[in-house]
């Protein structure tokens, strides 16, 4: 008798994982989509760099960061099988700069090096359809890493003061679209890091035909906020500021 229940409870268990094997699989049924985004983030930045007793206070729109530019690159990649998708966001910014401060002469470069890396799963998917052949509304929960490289360079009275620091934290958050009975569409992402690093944005985008694909322009409005203290190196950073960018489907 109690050969029988084990067996019984044996089948049950393998019945069970196959089961979930099978509805876990069904998860990446549908085509494999790859998608890239450009954009340009107008950010207005402050806050403060410290390294030691050295310190000095960010308060720079947009319009100085450009005149400061040295270099900028921003792009986001996306690959997304059924309900499963991996995406990669890298920004980049180089500035230099020299100024005045009291009446003494200083020179300051930066350079901002971040990296996001993450996975999602469409969560929630509203069963209507609109005209466009898109489902109406999205939810999809992500958790990845944030991986962030700042330096700072100060020169006051010919000498020169050079800090670093470098950031990896894990991050969790969700993502949200939102498609209209029209080529107009809406998303938003909000994600907090364990190292006190905060990012939201939210875009409004507009599907146009162009050579065989739907590509999508979008403008919306980002903010991004992080702290870190390593050793006697402060790194305190605020951005915020509207985004414009196009979102171009590969396959």
């Amino acid at each position: 008798m109690k050969t029988n229940k084990s067996l019984f409870f044996l089948i049950s268990l393998l019945l069970n994982q196959a089961t979930f094997a099978e509805a876990f699989s069904d998860t990446f049924q549908g085509p494999a989509k790859l998608n890239l985004n450009l954009y340009v983030f107008a950010a207005d930045v402050d806050g403060s760099i410290q390294k030691g007793k050295v310190k000095y206070d960010i308060d720079q729109p947009f319009k100085e960061t450009v005149k400061a530019l040295d270099q900028s690159f921003m792009g986001h990649v996306d690959l997304s099988k059924g309900k499963w998708g991996l995406y990669a966001d890298h920004q980049y910014v180089k500035t230099s700069q020299e100024k005045t401060a009291i009446n003494i002469p200083f020179a300051l470069s930066t350079k901002l090096n971040q990296s996001s890396y993450g996975v999602y799963y469409q969560a929630y998917v509203s069963p209507e359809i609109t005209l466009q052949q898109q489902t109406k509304f999205i939810v999809e929960p992500t958790v990845g890493l944030h991986r962030t490289q700042a330096e700072a360079t100060l020169g006051v009275f010919n000498q020169t003061l050079a800090a670093d620091a470098k950031l990896t934290e894990f991050f969790w958050g969700s993502r949200f679209k939102y498609n209209f009975d029209s080529p107009w569409n809406l998303a938003a992402e909000f994600t907090l890091g364990t190292e006190n690093t905060t990012v939201a944005h939210a875009y409004l985008g507009y599907r146009i035909p162009a050579f065989r694909r739907k590509l999508n322009l979008r403008a919306g409005y980002r903010y991004f906020e992080q702290y870190h203290k390593s050793n006697n190196f402060h790194w305190d950073v605020r951005q915020q500021g509207p985004v414009i960018g196009i979102n171009l489907p590969i396959f």
